[in-house]
């Protein structure tokens, strides 16, 4: 992601850690006429080569957010079918072992599995919440902090083997998390995770596990603990169906209920020998320690420092036993048996069928993208009319919106690698390139006088010596194309190496501290952010955007600051703006935003004039929809601005809803049209025309 260094982050994080501990596992997340020109030149970007601060003040650890402010986030998805636990295999669970003492022939299918779909062998990840993050489960091996005892040396070969993932910072263990939350895409890291990626599933792309350590210890709401098992399951069944090889560990408090009587534990244990997996009863173990492992200091939820360490050492040694017992299964009989192989099966392609809209006072067109678990497609293209609040599909499955012409007559569309001009007068198509990058959230676009369409080509892609461009921001300088280069590994997941400008004649260059820039509609201004503002200190973070003019350049530069923003953790974004269409107005998504829950608290909305340089506070949104790739767009007349907010149901779909704010009127953040488009798949708008 732009502007950020992981390892960075983590260290500011681990510093942090300590703070963390004291206030616990703090959650509430359950869970028209044509142009002149019908025919527009088309032009790809050639290969080329490249030539050539105030920091937000800390949060007050002792300010955590109340509970109302999270609480509104949403439950999670999916929402499995949920059966009663059976019978119990044991009289009672805390007789289960304390550690697995054989591995059933469940486990070495999974294992062989796993092994046919290329999981890597000698990788675990971890699931949990912050009893389980690295600074005090499994890390202490990796740093050096805590080693196997001498009469068990041979854990050591554990550690060597597995020695990055000791080392690793899981995307699926966190402070914070329940069992709900790594089913919850709005849970993913937004660094590190792709759109509609659960955290789960961010790991497994990330990591490719072979074996993964359950320990999910919190569920704050007693009324609703049982459907802890609910989401156990789901966790479970889809570890197993990727072929790694879950770990369950019970945990040494009850205070779930904040009491005595155990109700996270029997549901471990049952689970565990009913999917015939293996079990460490750490809680059985812990009742010999002081205290039974508690540190008796705090609110008896978190461990001592001999609970930490007994943990630990139950985990590396059910790890060891799971690795050397299933490895050898496994090179046994993957020589007896060749991995079988499937045909690619075809890929369907769509028809293209143009509807056209009806848009009496003008159109919205926006593309629609859909991600299952980070698989991201083209989800159509869509035309909005205002007035009567009525949405046309304009192109179904598949296709995506680049640009749209001032006429609101012509589309530049794609489907994945093949380039539309859509003409809605008679609802044609012509092909402009089927070798077209689609990557990048834009990567064509017309030219100010809409007659050649500028797009990248990936037969022929604009190269710089930090890779290559894929994506566009369009301004109506023609002399000059501005691209972010860097490497993409599919759609809308792009590491950015920074932002440059290709001159008339062919020049590369890199623009230092220059990111994410928007021009004003005539060209004659640019707002930007400075990427060096984003530092480990504020977790990478910007609160504060920078205006020139395009001519002037420096000369003319003016910094705007937001107001602060407090509580543990909570740093403050400036998210996304765009210029009005008079060029003298800009509007700004300020995204408050905790790191703690990785989560956006609520979005605050500004208005800078930039004539009288006074900032306009224009209300706010409480919620997580700032974690969902919300969209603006101005009304052609400069009277209004519509806010695009995709929020989820308990149900675990999403929706999109319409909030309005008028600027003649004075109506701030008024909800327009509630919920106009819903999709059980994950789902965001990528780029957005009001015509």
């Amino acid at each position: 992601m732009p502007f950020s260094s992981r390892w960075g982050r983590w260290i500011s994080l681990t510093l942090l850690v300590i703070a963390f501990l004291l206030t616990g596992c703090q959650t509430d997340l359950a869970e028209t006429m044509p142009t002149q020109s019908n025919t527009p030149r088309a032009t790809f970007m050639p290969t080329a080569t490249k030539t050539d601060t105030p920091a937000q003040s800390e949060p007050d650890p002792g300010e955590i957010p109340e509970p109302a402010e999270v609480t509104q986030t949403l439950t999670t998805q999916p929402q499995p079918a949920s059966s009663p636990t059976p019978a119990p295999t044991l009289a009672d669970w805390r007789d289960a072992p304390i550690t697995p003492t054989a591995f059933s022939d469940r486990v070495v299918q999974i294992y062989e599995e796993g092994q046919r779909q290329g999981r890597d062998p000698h990788a675990f990840s971890v699931v949990g919440d912050c009893q389980s993050i690295p600074f005090v489960f499994m890390g202490p091996y990796g740093r050096g902090a805590l080693e196997p005892d001498p009469a068990e040396s041979q854990l050591w070969k554990a550690i060597n083997t597995f020695e990055p993932s000791f080392k690793r910072w899981s995307v699926s263990a966190r402070g914070g998390f329940t069992a709900a939350s790594l089913l919850n895409p709005l849970q993913a890291d937004p660094e590190l995770c792709k759109p509609g990626e659960t955290p789960l599933s961010c790991e497994f792309r990330l990591h490719n596990p072979a074996y993964v350590l359950i320990t999910l210890e919190t569920w704050l709401d007693p009324e609703t603990v049982d459907r802890y098992e609910v989401y156990l399951r789901a966790i479970v069944d889809f570890i197993i169906e990727r072929g790694a090889v879950p770990i369950l560990l019970t945990k040494a408090d009850s205070s779930e209920i904040s009491g005595n009587r155990h109700i996270i534990n029997p549901v471990i244990t049952n689970v565990a020998y009913e999917y015939q997996l293996p079990l460490v009863n750490f809680w059985r173990s812990a009742q010999f320690l002081p205290n039974y492992g508690i540190d008796p200091n705090r609110e008896g939820f978190h461990l001592s420092q001999a609970g930490y360490n007994l943990k630990n050492t139950l985990a590396l040694r059910a790890l060891y036993q799971a690795w050397t017992t299933l490895e050898g299964v496994e090179a046994e009989q993957a020589a007896a048996a060749p991995t079988p192989t499937q045909a690619p099966q075809p890929t369907p392609t769509p028809d293209l069928a143009v509807n056209i809209p009806e848009c009496d006072s003008g159109c919205i067109f926006f593309g629609v993208a859909k991600s299952q678990d980070g698989a991201i497609s083209g989800g159509g293209v869509y035309a909005y009319a205002p007035d009567s609040k009525s949405l046309t599909r304009v192109l179904g499955d598949g296709f995506d919106l680049q640009d749209v012409t001032d006429d609101s007559v012509r589309l530049l569309v794609n489907r994945e690698n093949q380039l539309y001009e859509i003409n809605l007068t008679d609802g044609s198509a012509q092909p402009l390139s089927e070798t077209f990058n689609n990557l990048g959230q834009q990567t064509a676009y017309w030219n100010s006088d809409e007659s050649e369409v500028i797009y990248l080509d990936q037969q022929n892609p604009l190269k710089t010596e930090e890779g290559q461009a894929y994506r566009f921001y369009p301004s109506a300088l023609d002399e000059r194309v501005y691209f972010e280069s860097g490497d993409c590994d599919s759609k809308d997941y792009c590491q950015s190496n920074g932002v440059y400008q290709r001159t008339a004649d062919g020049e590369i260059i890199r623009l230092e501290k220059f990111a994410k820039p928007v021009f004003s509609p005539d060209g004659s201004r640019v707002a930007y952010l400075n990427p060096e503002a984003a530092t480990s200190d504020n977790f990478y973070h910007i609160r504060y955007l920078i205006v020139e003019d395009t001519q002037t350049g420096a000369a003319s530069r003016r910094v705007l600051y937001f107001p602060d923003v407090t509580g543990f953790m909570v740093y403050a974004d400036v998210m996304a703006y765009r210029f009005s269409p008079d060029n003298n107005r800009l509007f700004v998504l300020y995204n408050v935003y905790s790191e703690y829950y990785e989560q956006s608290l609520r979005l605050q909305t500004y208005m800078w004039d930039l004539q009288t340089g006074i900032l306009h506070d224009l209300g706010s949104l409480e919620g997580a929809s700032g974690s969902l790739s919300p969209r603006m767009v101005w009304s052609p007349d400069g009277a209004r601005v519509l806010l695009f907010l995709t929020t989820m149901t308990e149900e675990g779909e999403y929706q999109i809803s319409i909030y309005q704010t008028d600027l003649t009127t004075g109506e701030r953040l008024a909800l327009y049209h509630e919920n106009f488009l819903v999709d059980s798949e994950y789902l965001y708008l990528t780029n957005l025309y009001w015509r």
